[in-house]
């Protein structure tokens, strides 16, 4: 099976331009051959090699700890898919509004044609429980739906108040050039489909950088994006690490950045990359994010909530839960059903036919991170409910039961309670006032989403007062949708726009008036002799 997919690829390099063999592709996703050969990367319009390529650490199957596929990248690569975006500004640009919608039409049927392949990649390189990758796959869909629904007032939207008070002046939206996103492999779909969606709406040409712990998610997109007949250049992906997305950014030809990832990562975009005053960063790190449960919550229900975002993607997502408060009137009821359900959970690999609740880390480091800070929970905590611990699946995979730590004080100064740690644990404080609660959710430095849980008509008004640019209400925190309406606050975001939203940062608005009004300086001045 595997010469099957190694003879496809070759094909690729040979006939450029021409999409890969999906029947062998997905044979080789679903007999799970691996490690497969690195078929390249999608730049122009076509798959592309460089026999000078460096080596990176590829992709490796979390729940067993195999690897799928290593990933060659060189210099020269980039710099083609910038040119190539480059050259496709012009086209691009051409395009009218309703032709964008069209591709972005195209683009929700041909991921349907493709959803098997691309939930059993979220599977098996993601390490996504089959629920949650076709949750998210079912969210990328939405998210595109929601975008064609509102195609009859997308342009108005973004141009905004710009147009307010200004009679006989057309306005346009004018892209601000090349946009450069990465794919994190936490949410490589949804994170595809928003810089897809709103690069094209602002007529940006794209290039998408899957992360090397992605590379079979980027695959399937390079053979999407294929399928689309784009202008060529005007969506390219090549596949890198953190290093690779960095040294892009070098090009002062891009003019937008899109990033999610680890807060060092963020600041150091931040700091290196700012003082191109024309350029746009939207930067995305975790969130520091809580659940507040009514006196009145169901505790039943209220668990469920928080182990929900507490384990999706086993704590890996921006939105995941880190902190609960609740009532010091239901703790003891409430500690005694976290610890039944945790107990309670199916954990294990999300490669084969089972549907675990909890699937792996991401790589080994990550477990070993999650393990350091379960030694600084316990020696903090007044009292470990859970102590998180290696989980053994009977594979070589990373995977751990999650850790709960009661706290009787908040002390920001501990490295525990202040990070984002990017791993299933939670950090449960008690209130005896709801505005103790809410002042302590409001003073984080990475405020993202606030969940309110138990009656509507108690936690409603409670809304106005939280600073977190996203509240749910009893939902768990990383909702519904892979993306939030909004972007983080602080330090995990420095924009609030999220979704199709950002294509108004992709883009400036651009004034064009085609006569002067009546009584204007200029038809008042005298004529010249």
């Amino acid at each position: 099976m595997q010469s099957t997919f190694l003879e496809c690829g070759a094909r690729i390099r040979q006939n450029k331009g021409e999409t890969m063999g999906f029947e062998a592709f997905f044979q080789a996703l679903q007999e799970r051959r691996f490690p497969l050969e690195f078929p390249g990367h999608f730049i122009g319009g076509e798959w592309c090699l460089d026999s000078k390529s460096e080596v990176l650490q590829g992709s490796f199957n979390p729940s067993s700890g195999d690897a799928i596929v290593k990933v060659l990248v060189s210099r020269k690569l980039v710099e083609s898919a910038v040119d190539a975006a480059d050259l496709a500004q012009k086209e691009l640009a051409a395009l009218s509004m309703e032709k964008r919608l069209e591709y972005l039409a195209r683009l929700r049927q041909v991921i349907t044609d493709y959803r098997n392949l691309i939930i059993d990649a979220l599977c098996i390189e993601a390490g996504k429980p089959r629920w949650e990758a076709q949750a998210d796959f079912h969210s990328a869909c939405q998210q595109l739906d929601a975008v064609l629904a509102e195609r009859g007032r997308i342009r108005e939207a973004l141009l905004g108040p710009v147009q307010l008070a200004w009679p006989d002046t057309e306005f346009n939206l004018q892209s601000n050039g090349i946009t450069v996103a990465f794919l994190p492999f936490s949410t490589p779909l949804a994170t595809f489909v928003q810089s897809f969606a709103g690069a094209l709406i602002a007529g940006s040409p794209l290039l998408a950088m899957p992360s090397s712990h992605a590379v079979l998610s980027g695959v399937l997109f390079g053979c999407v994006v294929h399928q689309l007949e784009l202008p060529k250049g005007a969506v390219n992906l090549v596949f890198g690490n953190y290093q690779t997305f960095v040294k892009t950014l070098q090009d002062k030809r891009i003019q937008a950045v899109i990033y999610s990832g680890s807060r060092e990562h963020c600041d150091t975009i931040r700091r290196d990359y700012m003082g191109q005053i024309t350029r746009a960063l939207l930067l995305q790190s975790g969130g520091k994010n809580a659940a507040i449960i009514d006196s009145e919550a169901d505790i039943k229900e209220s668990v469920r909530c928080v182990m929900y975002g507490v384990i999706k993607n086993a704590g890996q997502l921006n939105t995941s839960t880190s902190r609960v408060y609740i009532h010091e009137s239901q703790i003891e009821d409430f500690k005694k059903e976290m610890i039944r359900v945790v107990r309670a959970l199916r954990i294990g690999p999300t490669d084969g036919t089972d549907n675990p609740h909890l699937g792996p880390l991401y790589a080994q480091k990550a477990v070993e991170k999650f393990l350091r800070y379960q030694t600084m929970a316990k020696r903090e905590a007044s009292d470990t409910w859970v102590w998180g611990k290696v989980h053994n699946a009977g594979t070589a995979g990373y995977f751990v039961t999650p850790g709960v730590h009661f706290f009787a004080d908040m002390d920001s100064s501990s490295s525990y309670q202040s990070n984002v740690l990017m791993c299933p644990d939670v950090a449960v404080y008690s209130y005896r006032d709801v505005d103790q609660a809410i002042q302590a959710a409001n003073n984080t430095e990475a405020s993202l989403v606030t969940s309110l849980i138990g009656p509507v008509e108690r936690t409603k008004p409670w809304v106005s007062q939280l600073r977190a640019p996203n509240v749910l209400l009893n939902l768990p925190t990383v909702g519904m949708d892979v993306n939030l309406p909004v972007a983080g606050r602080k330090l995990c975001g420095d924009y609030r726009l999220n979704g199709l939203g950002i294509a108004y940062l992709l883009a400036y608005p651009q004034a064009c008036q085609s006569s002067s009004r009546e009584l204007s300086e200029f038809a008042a001045w005298p004529q010249l002799d």
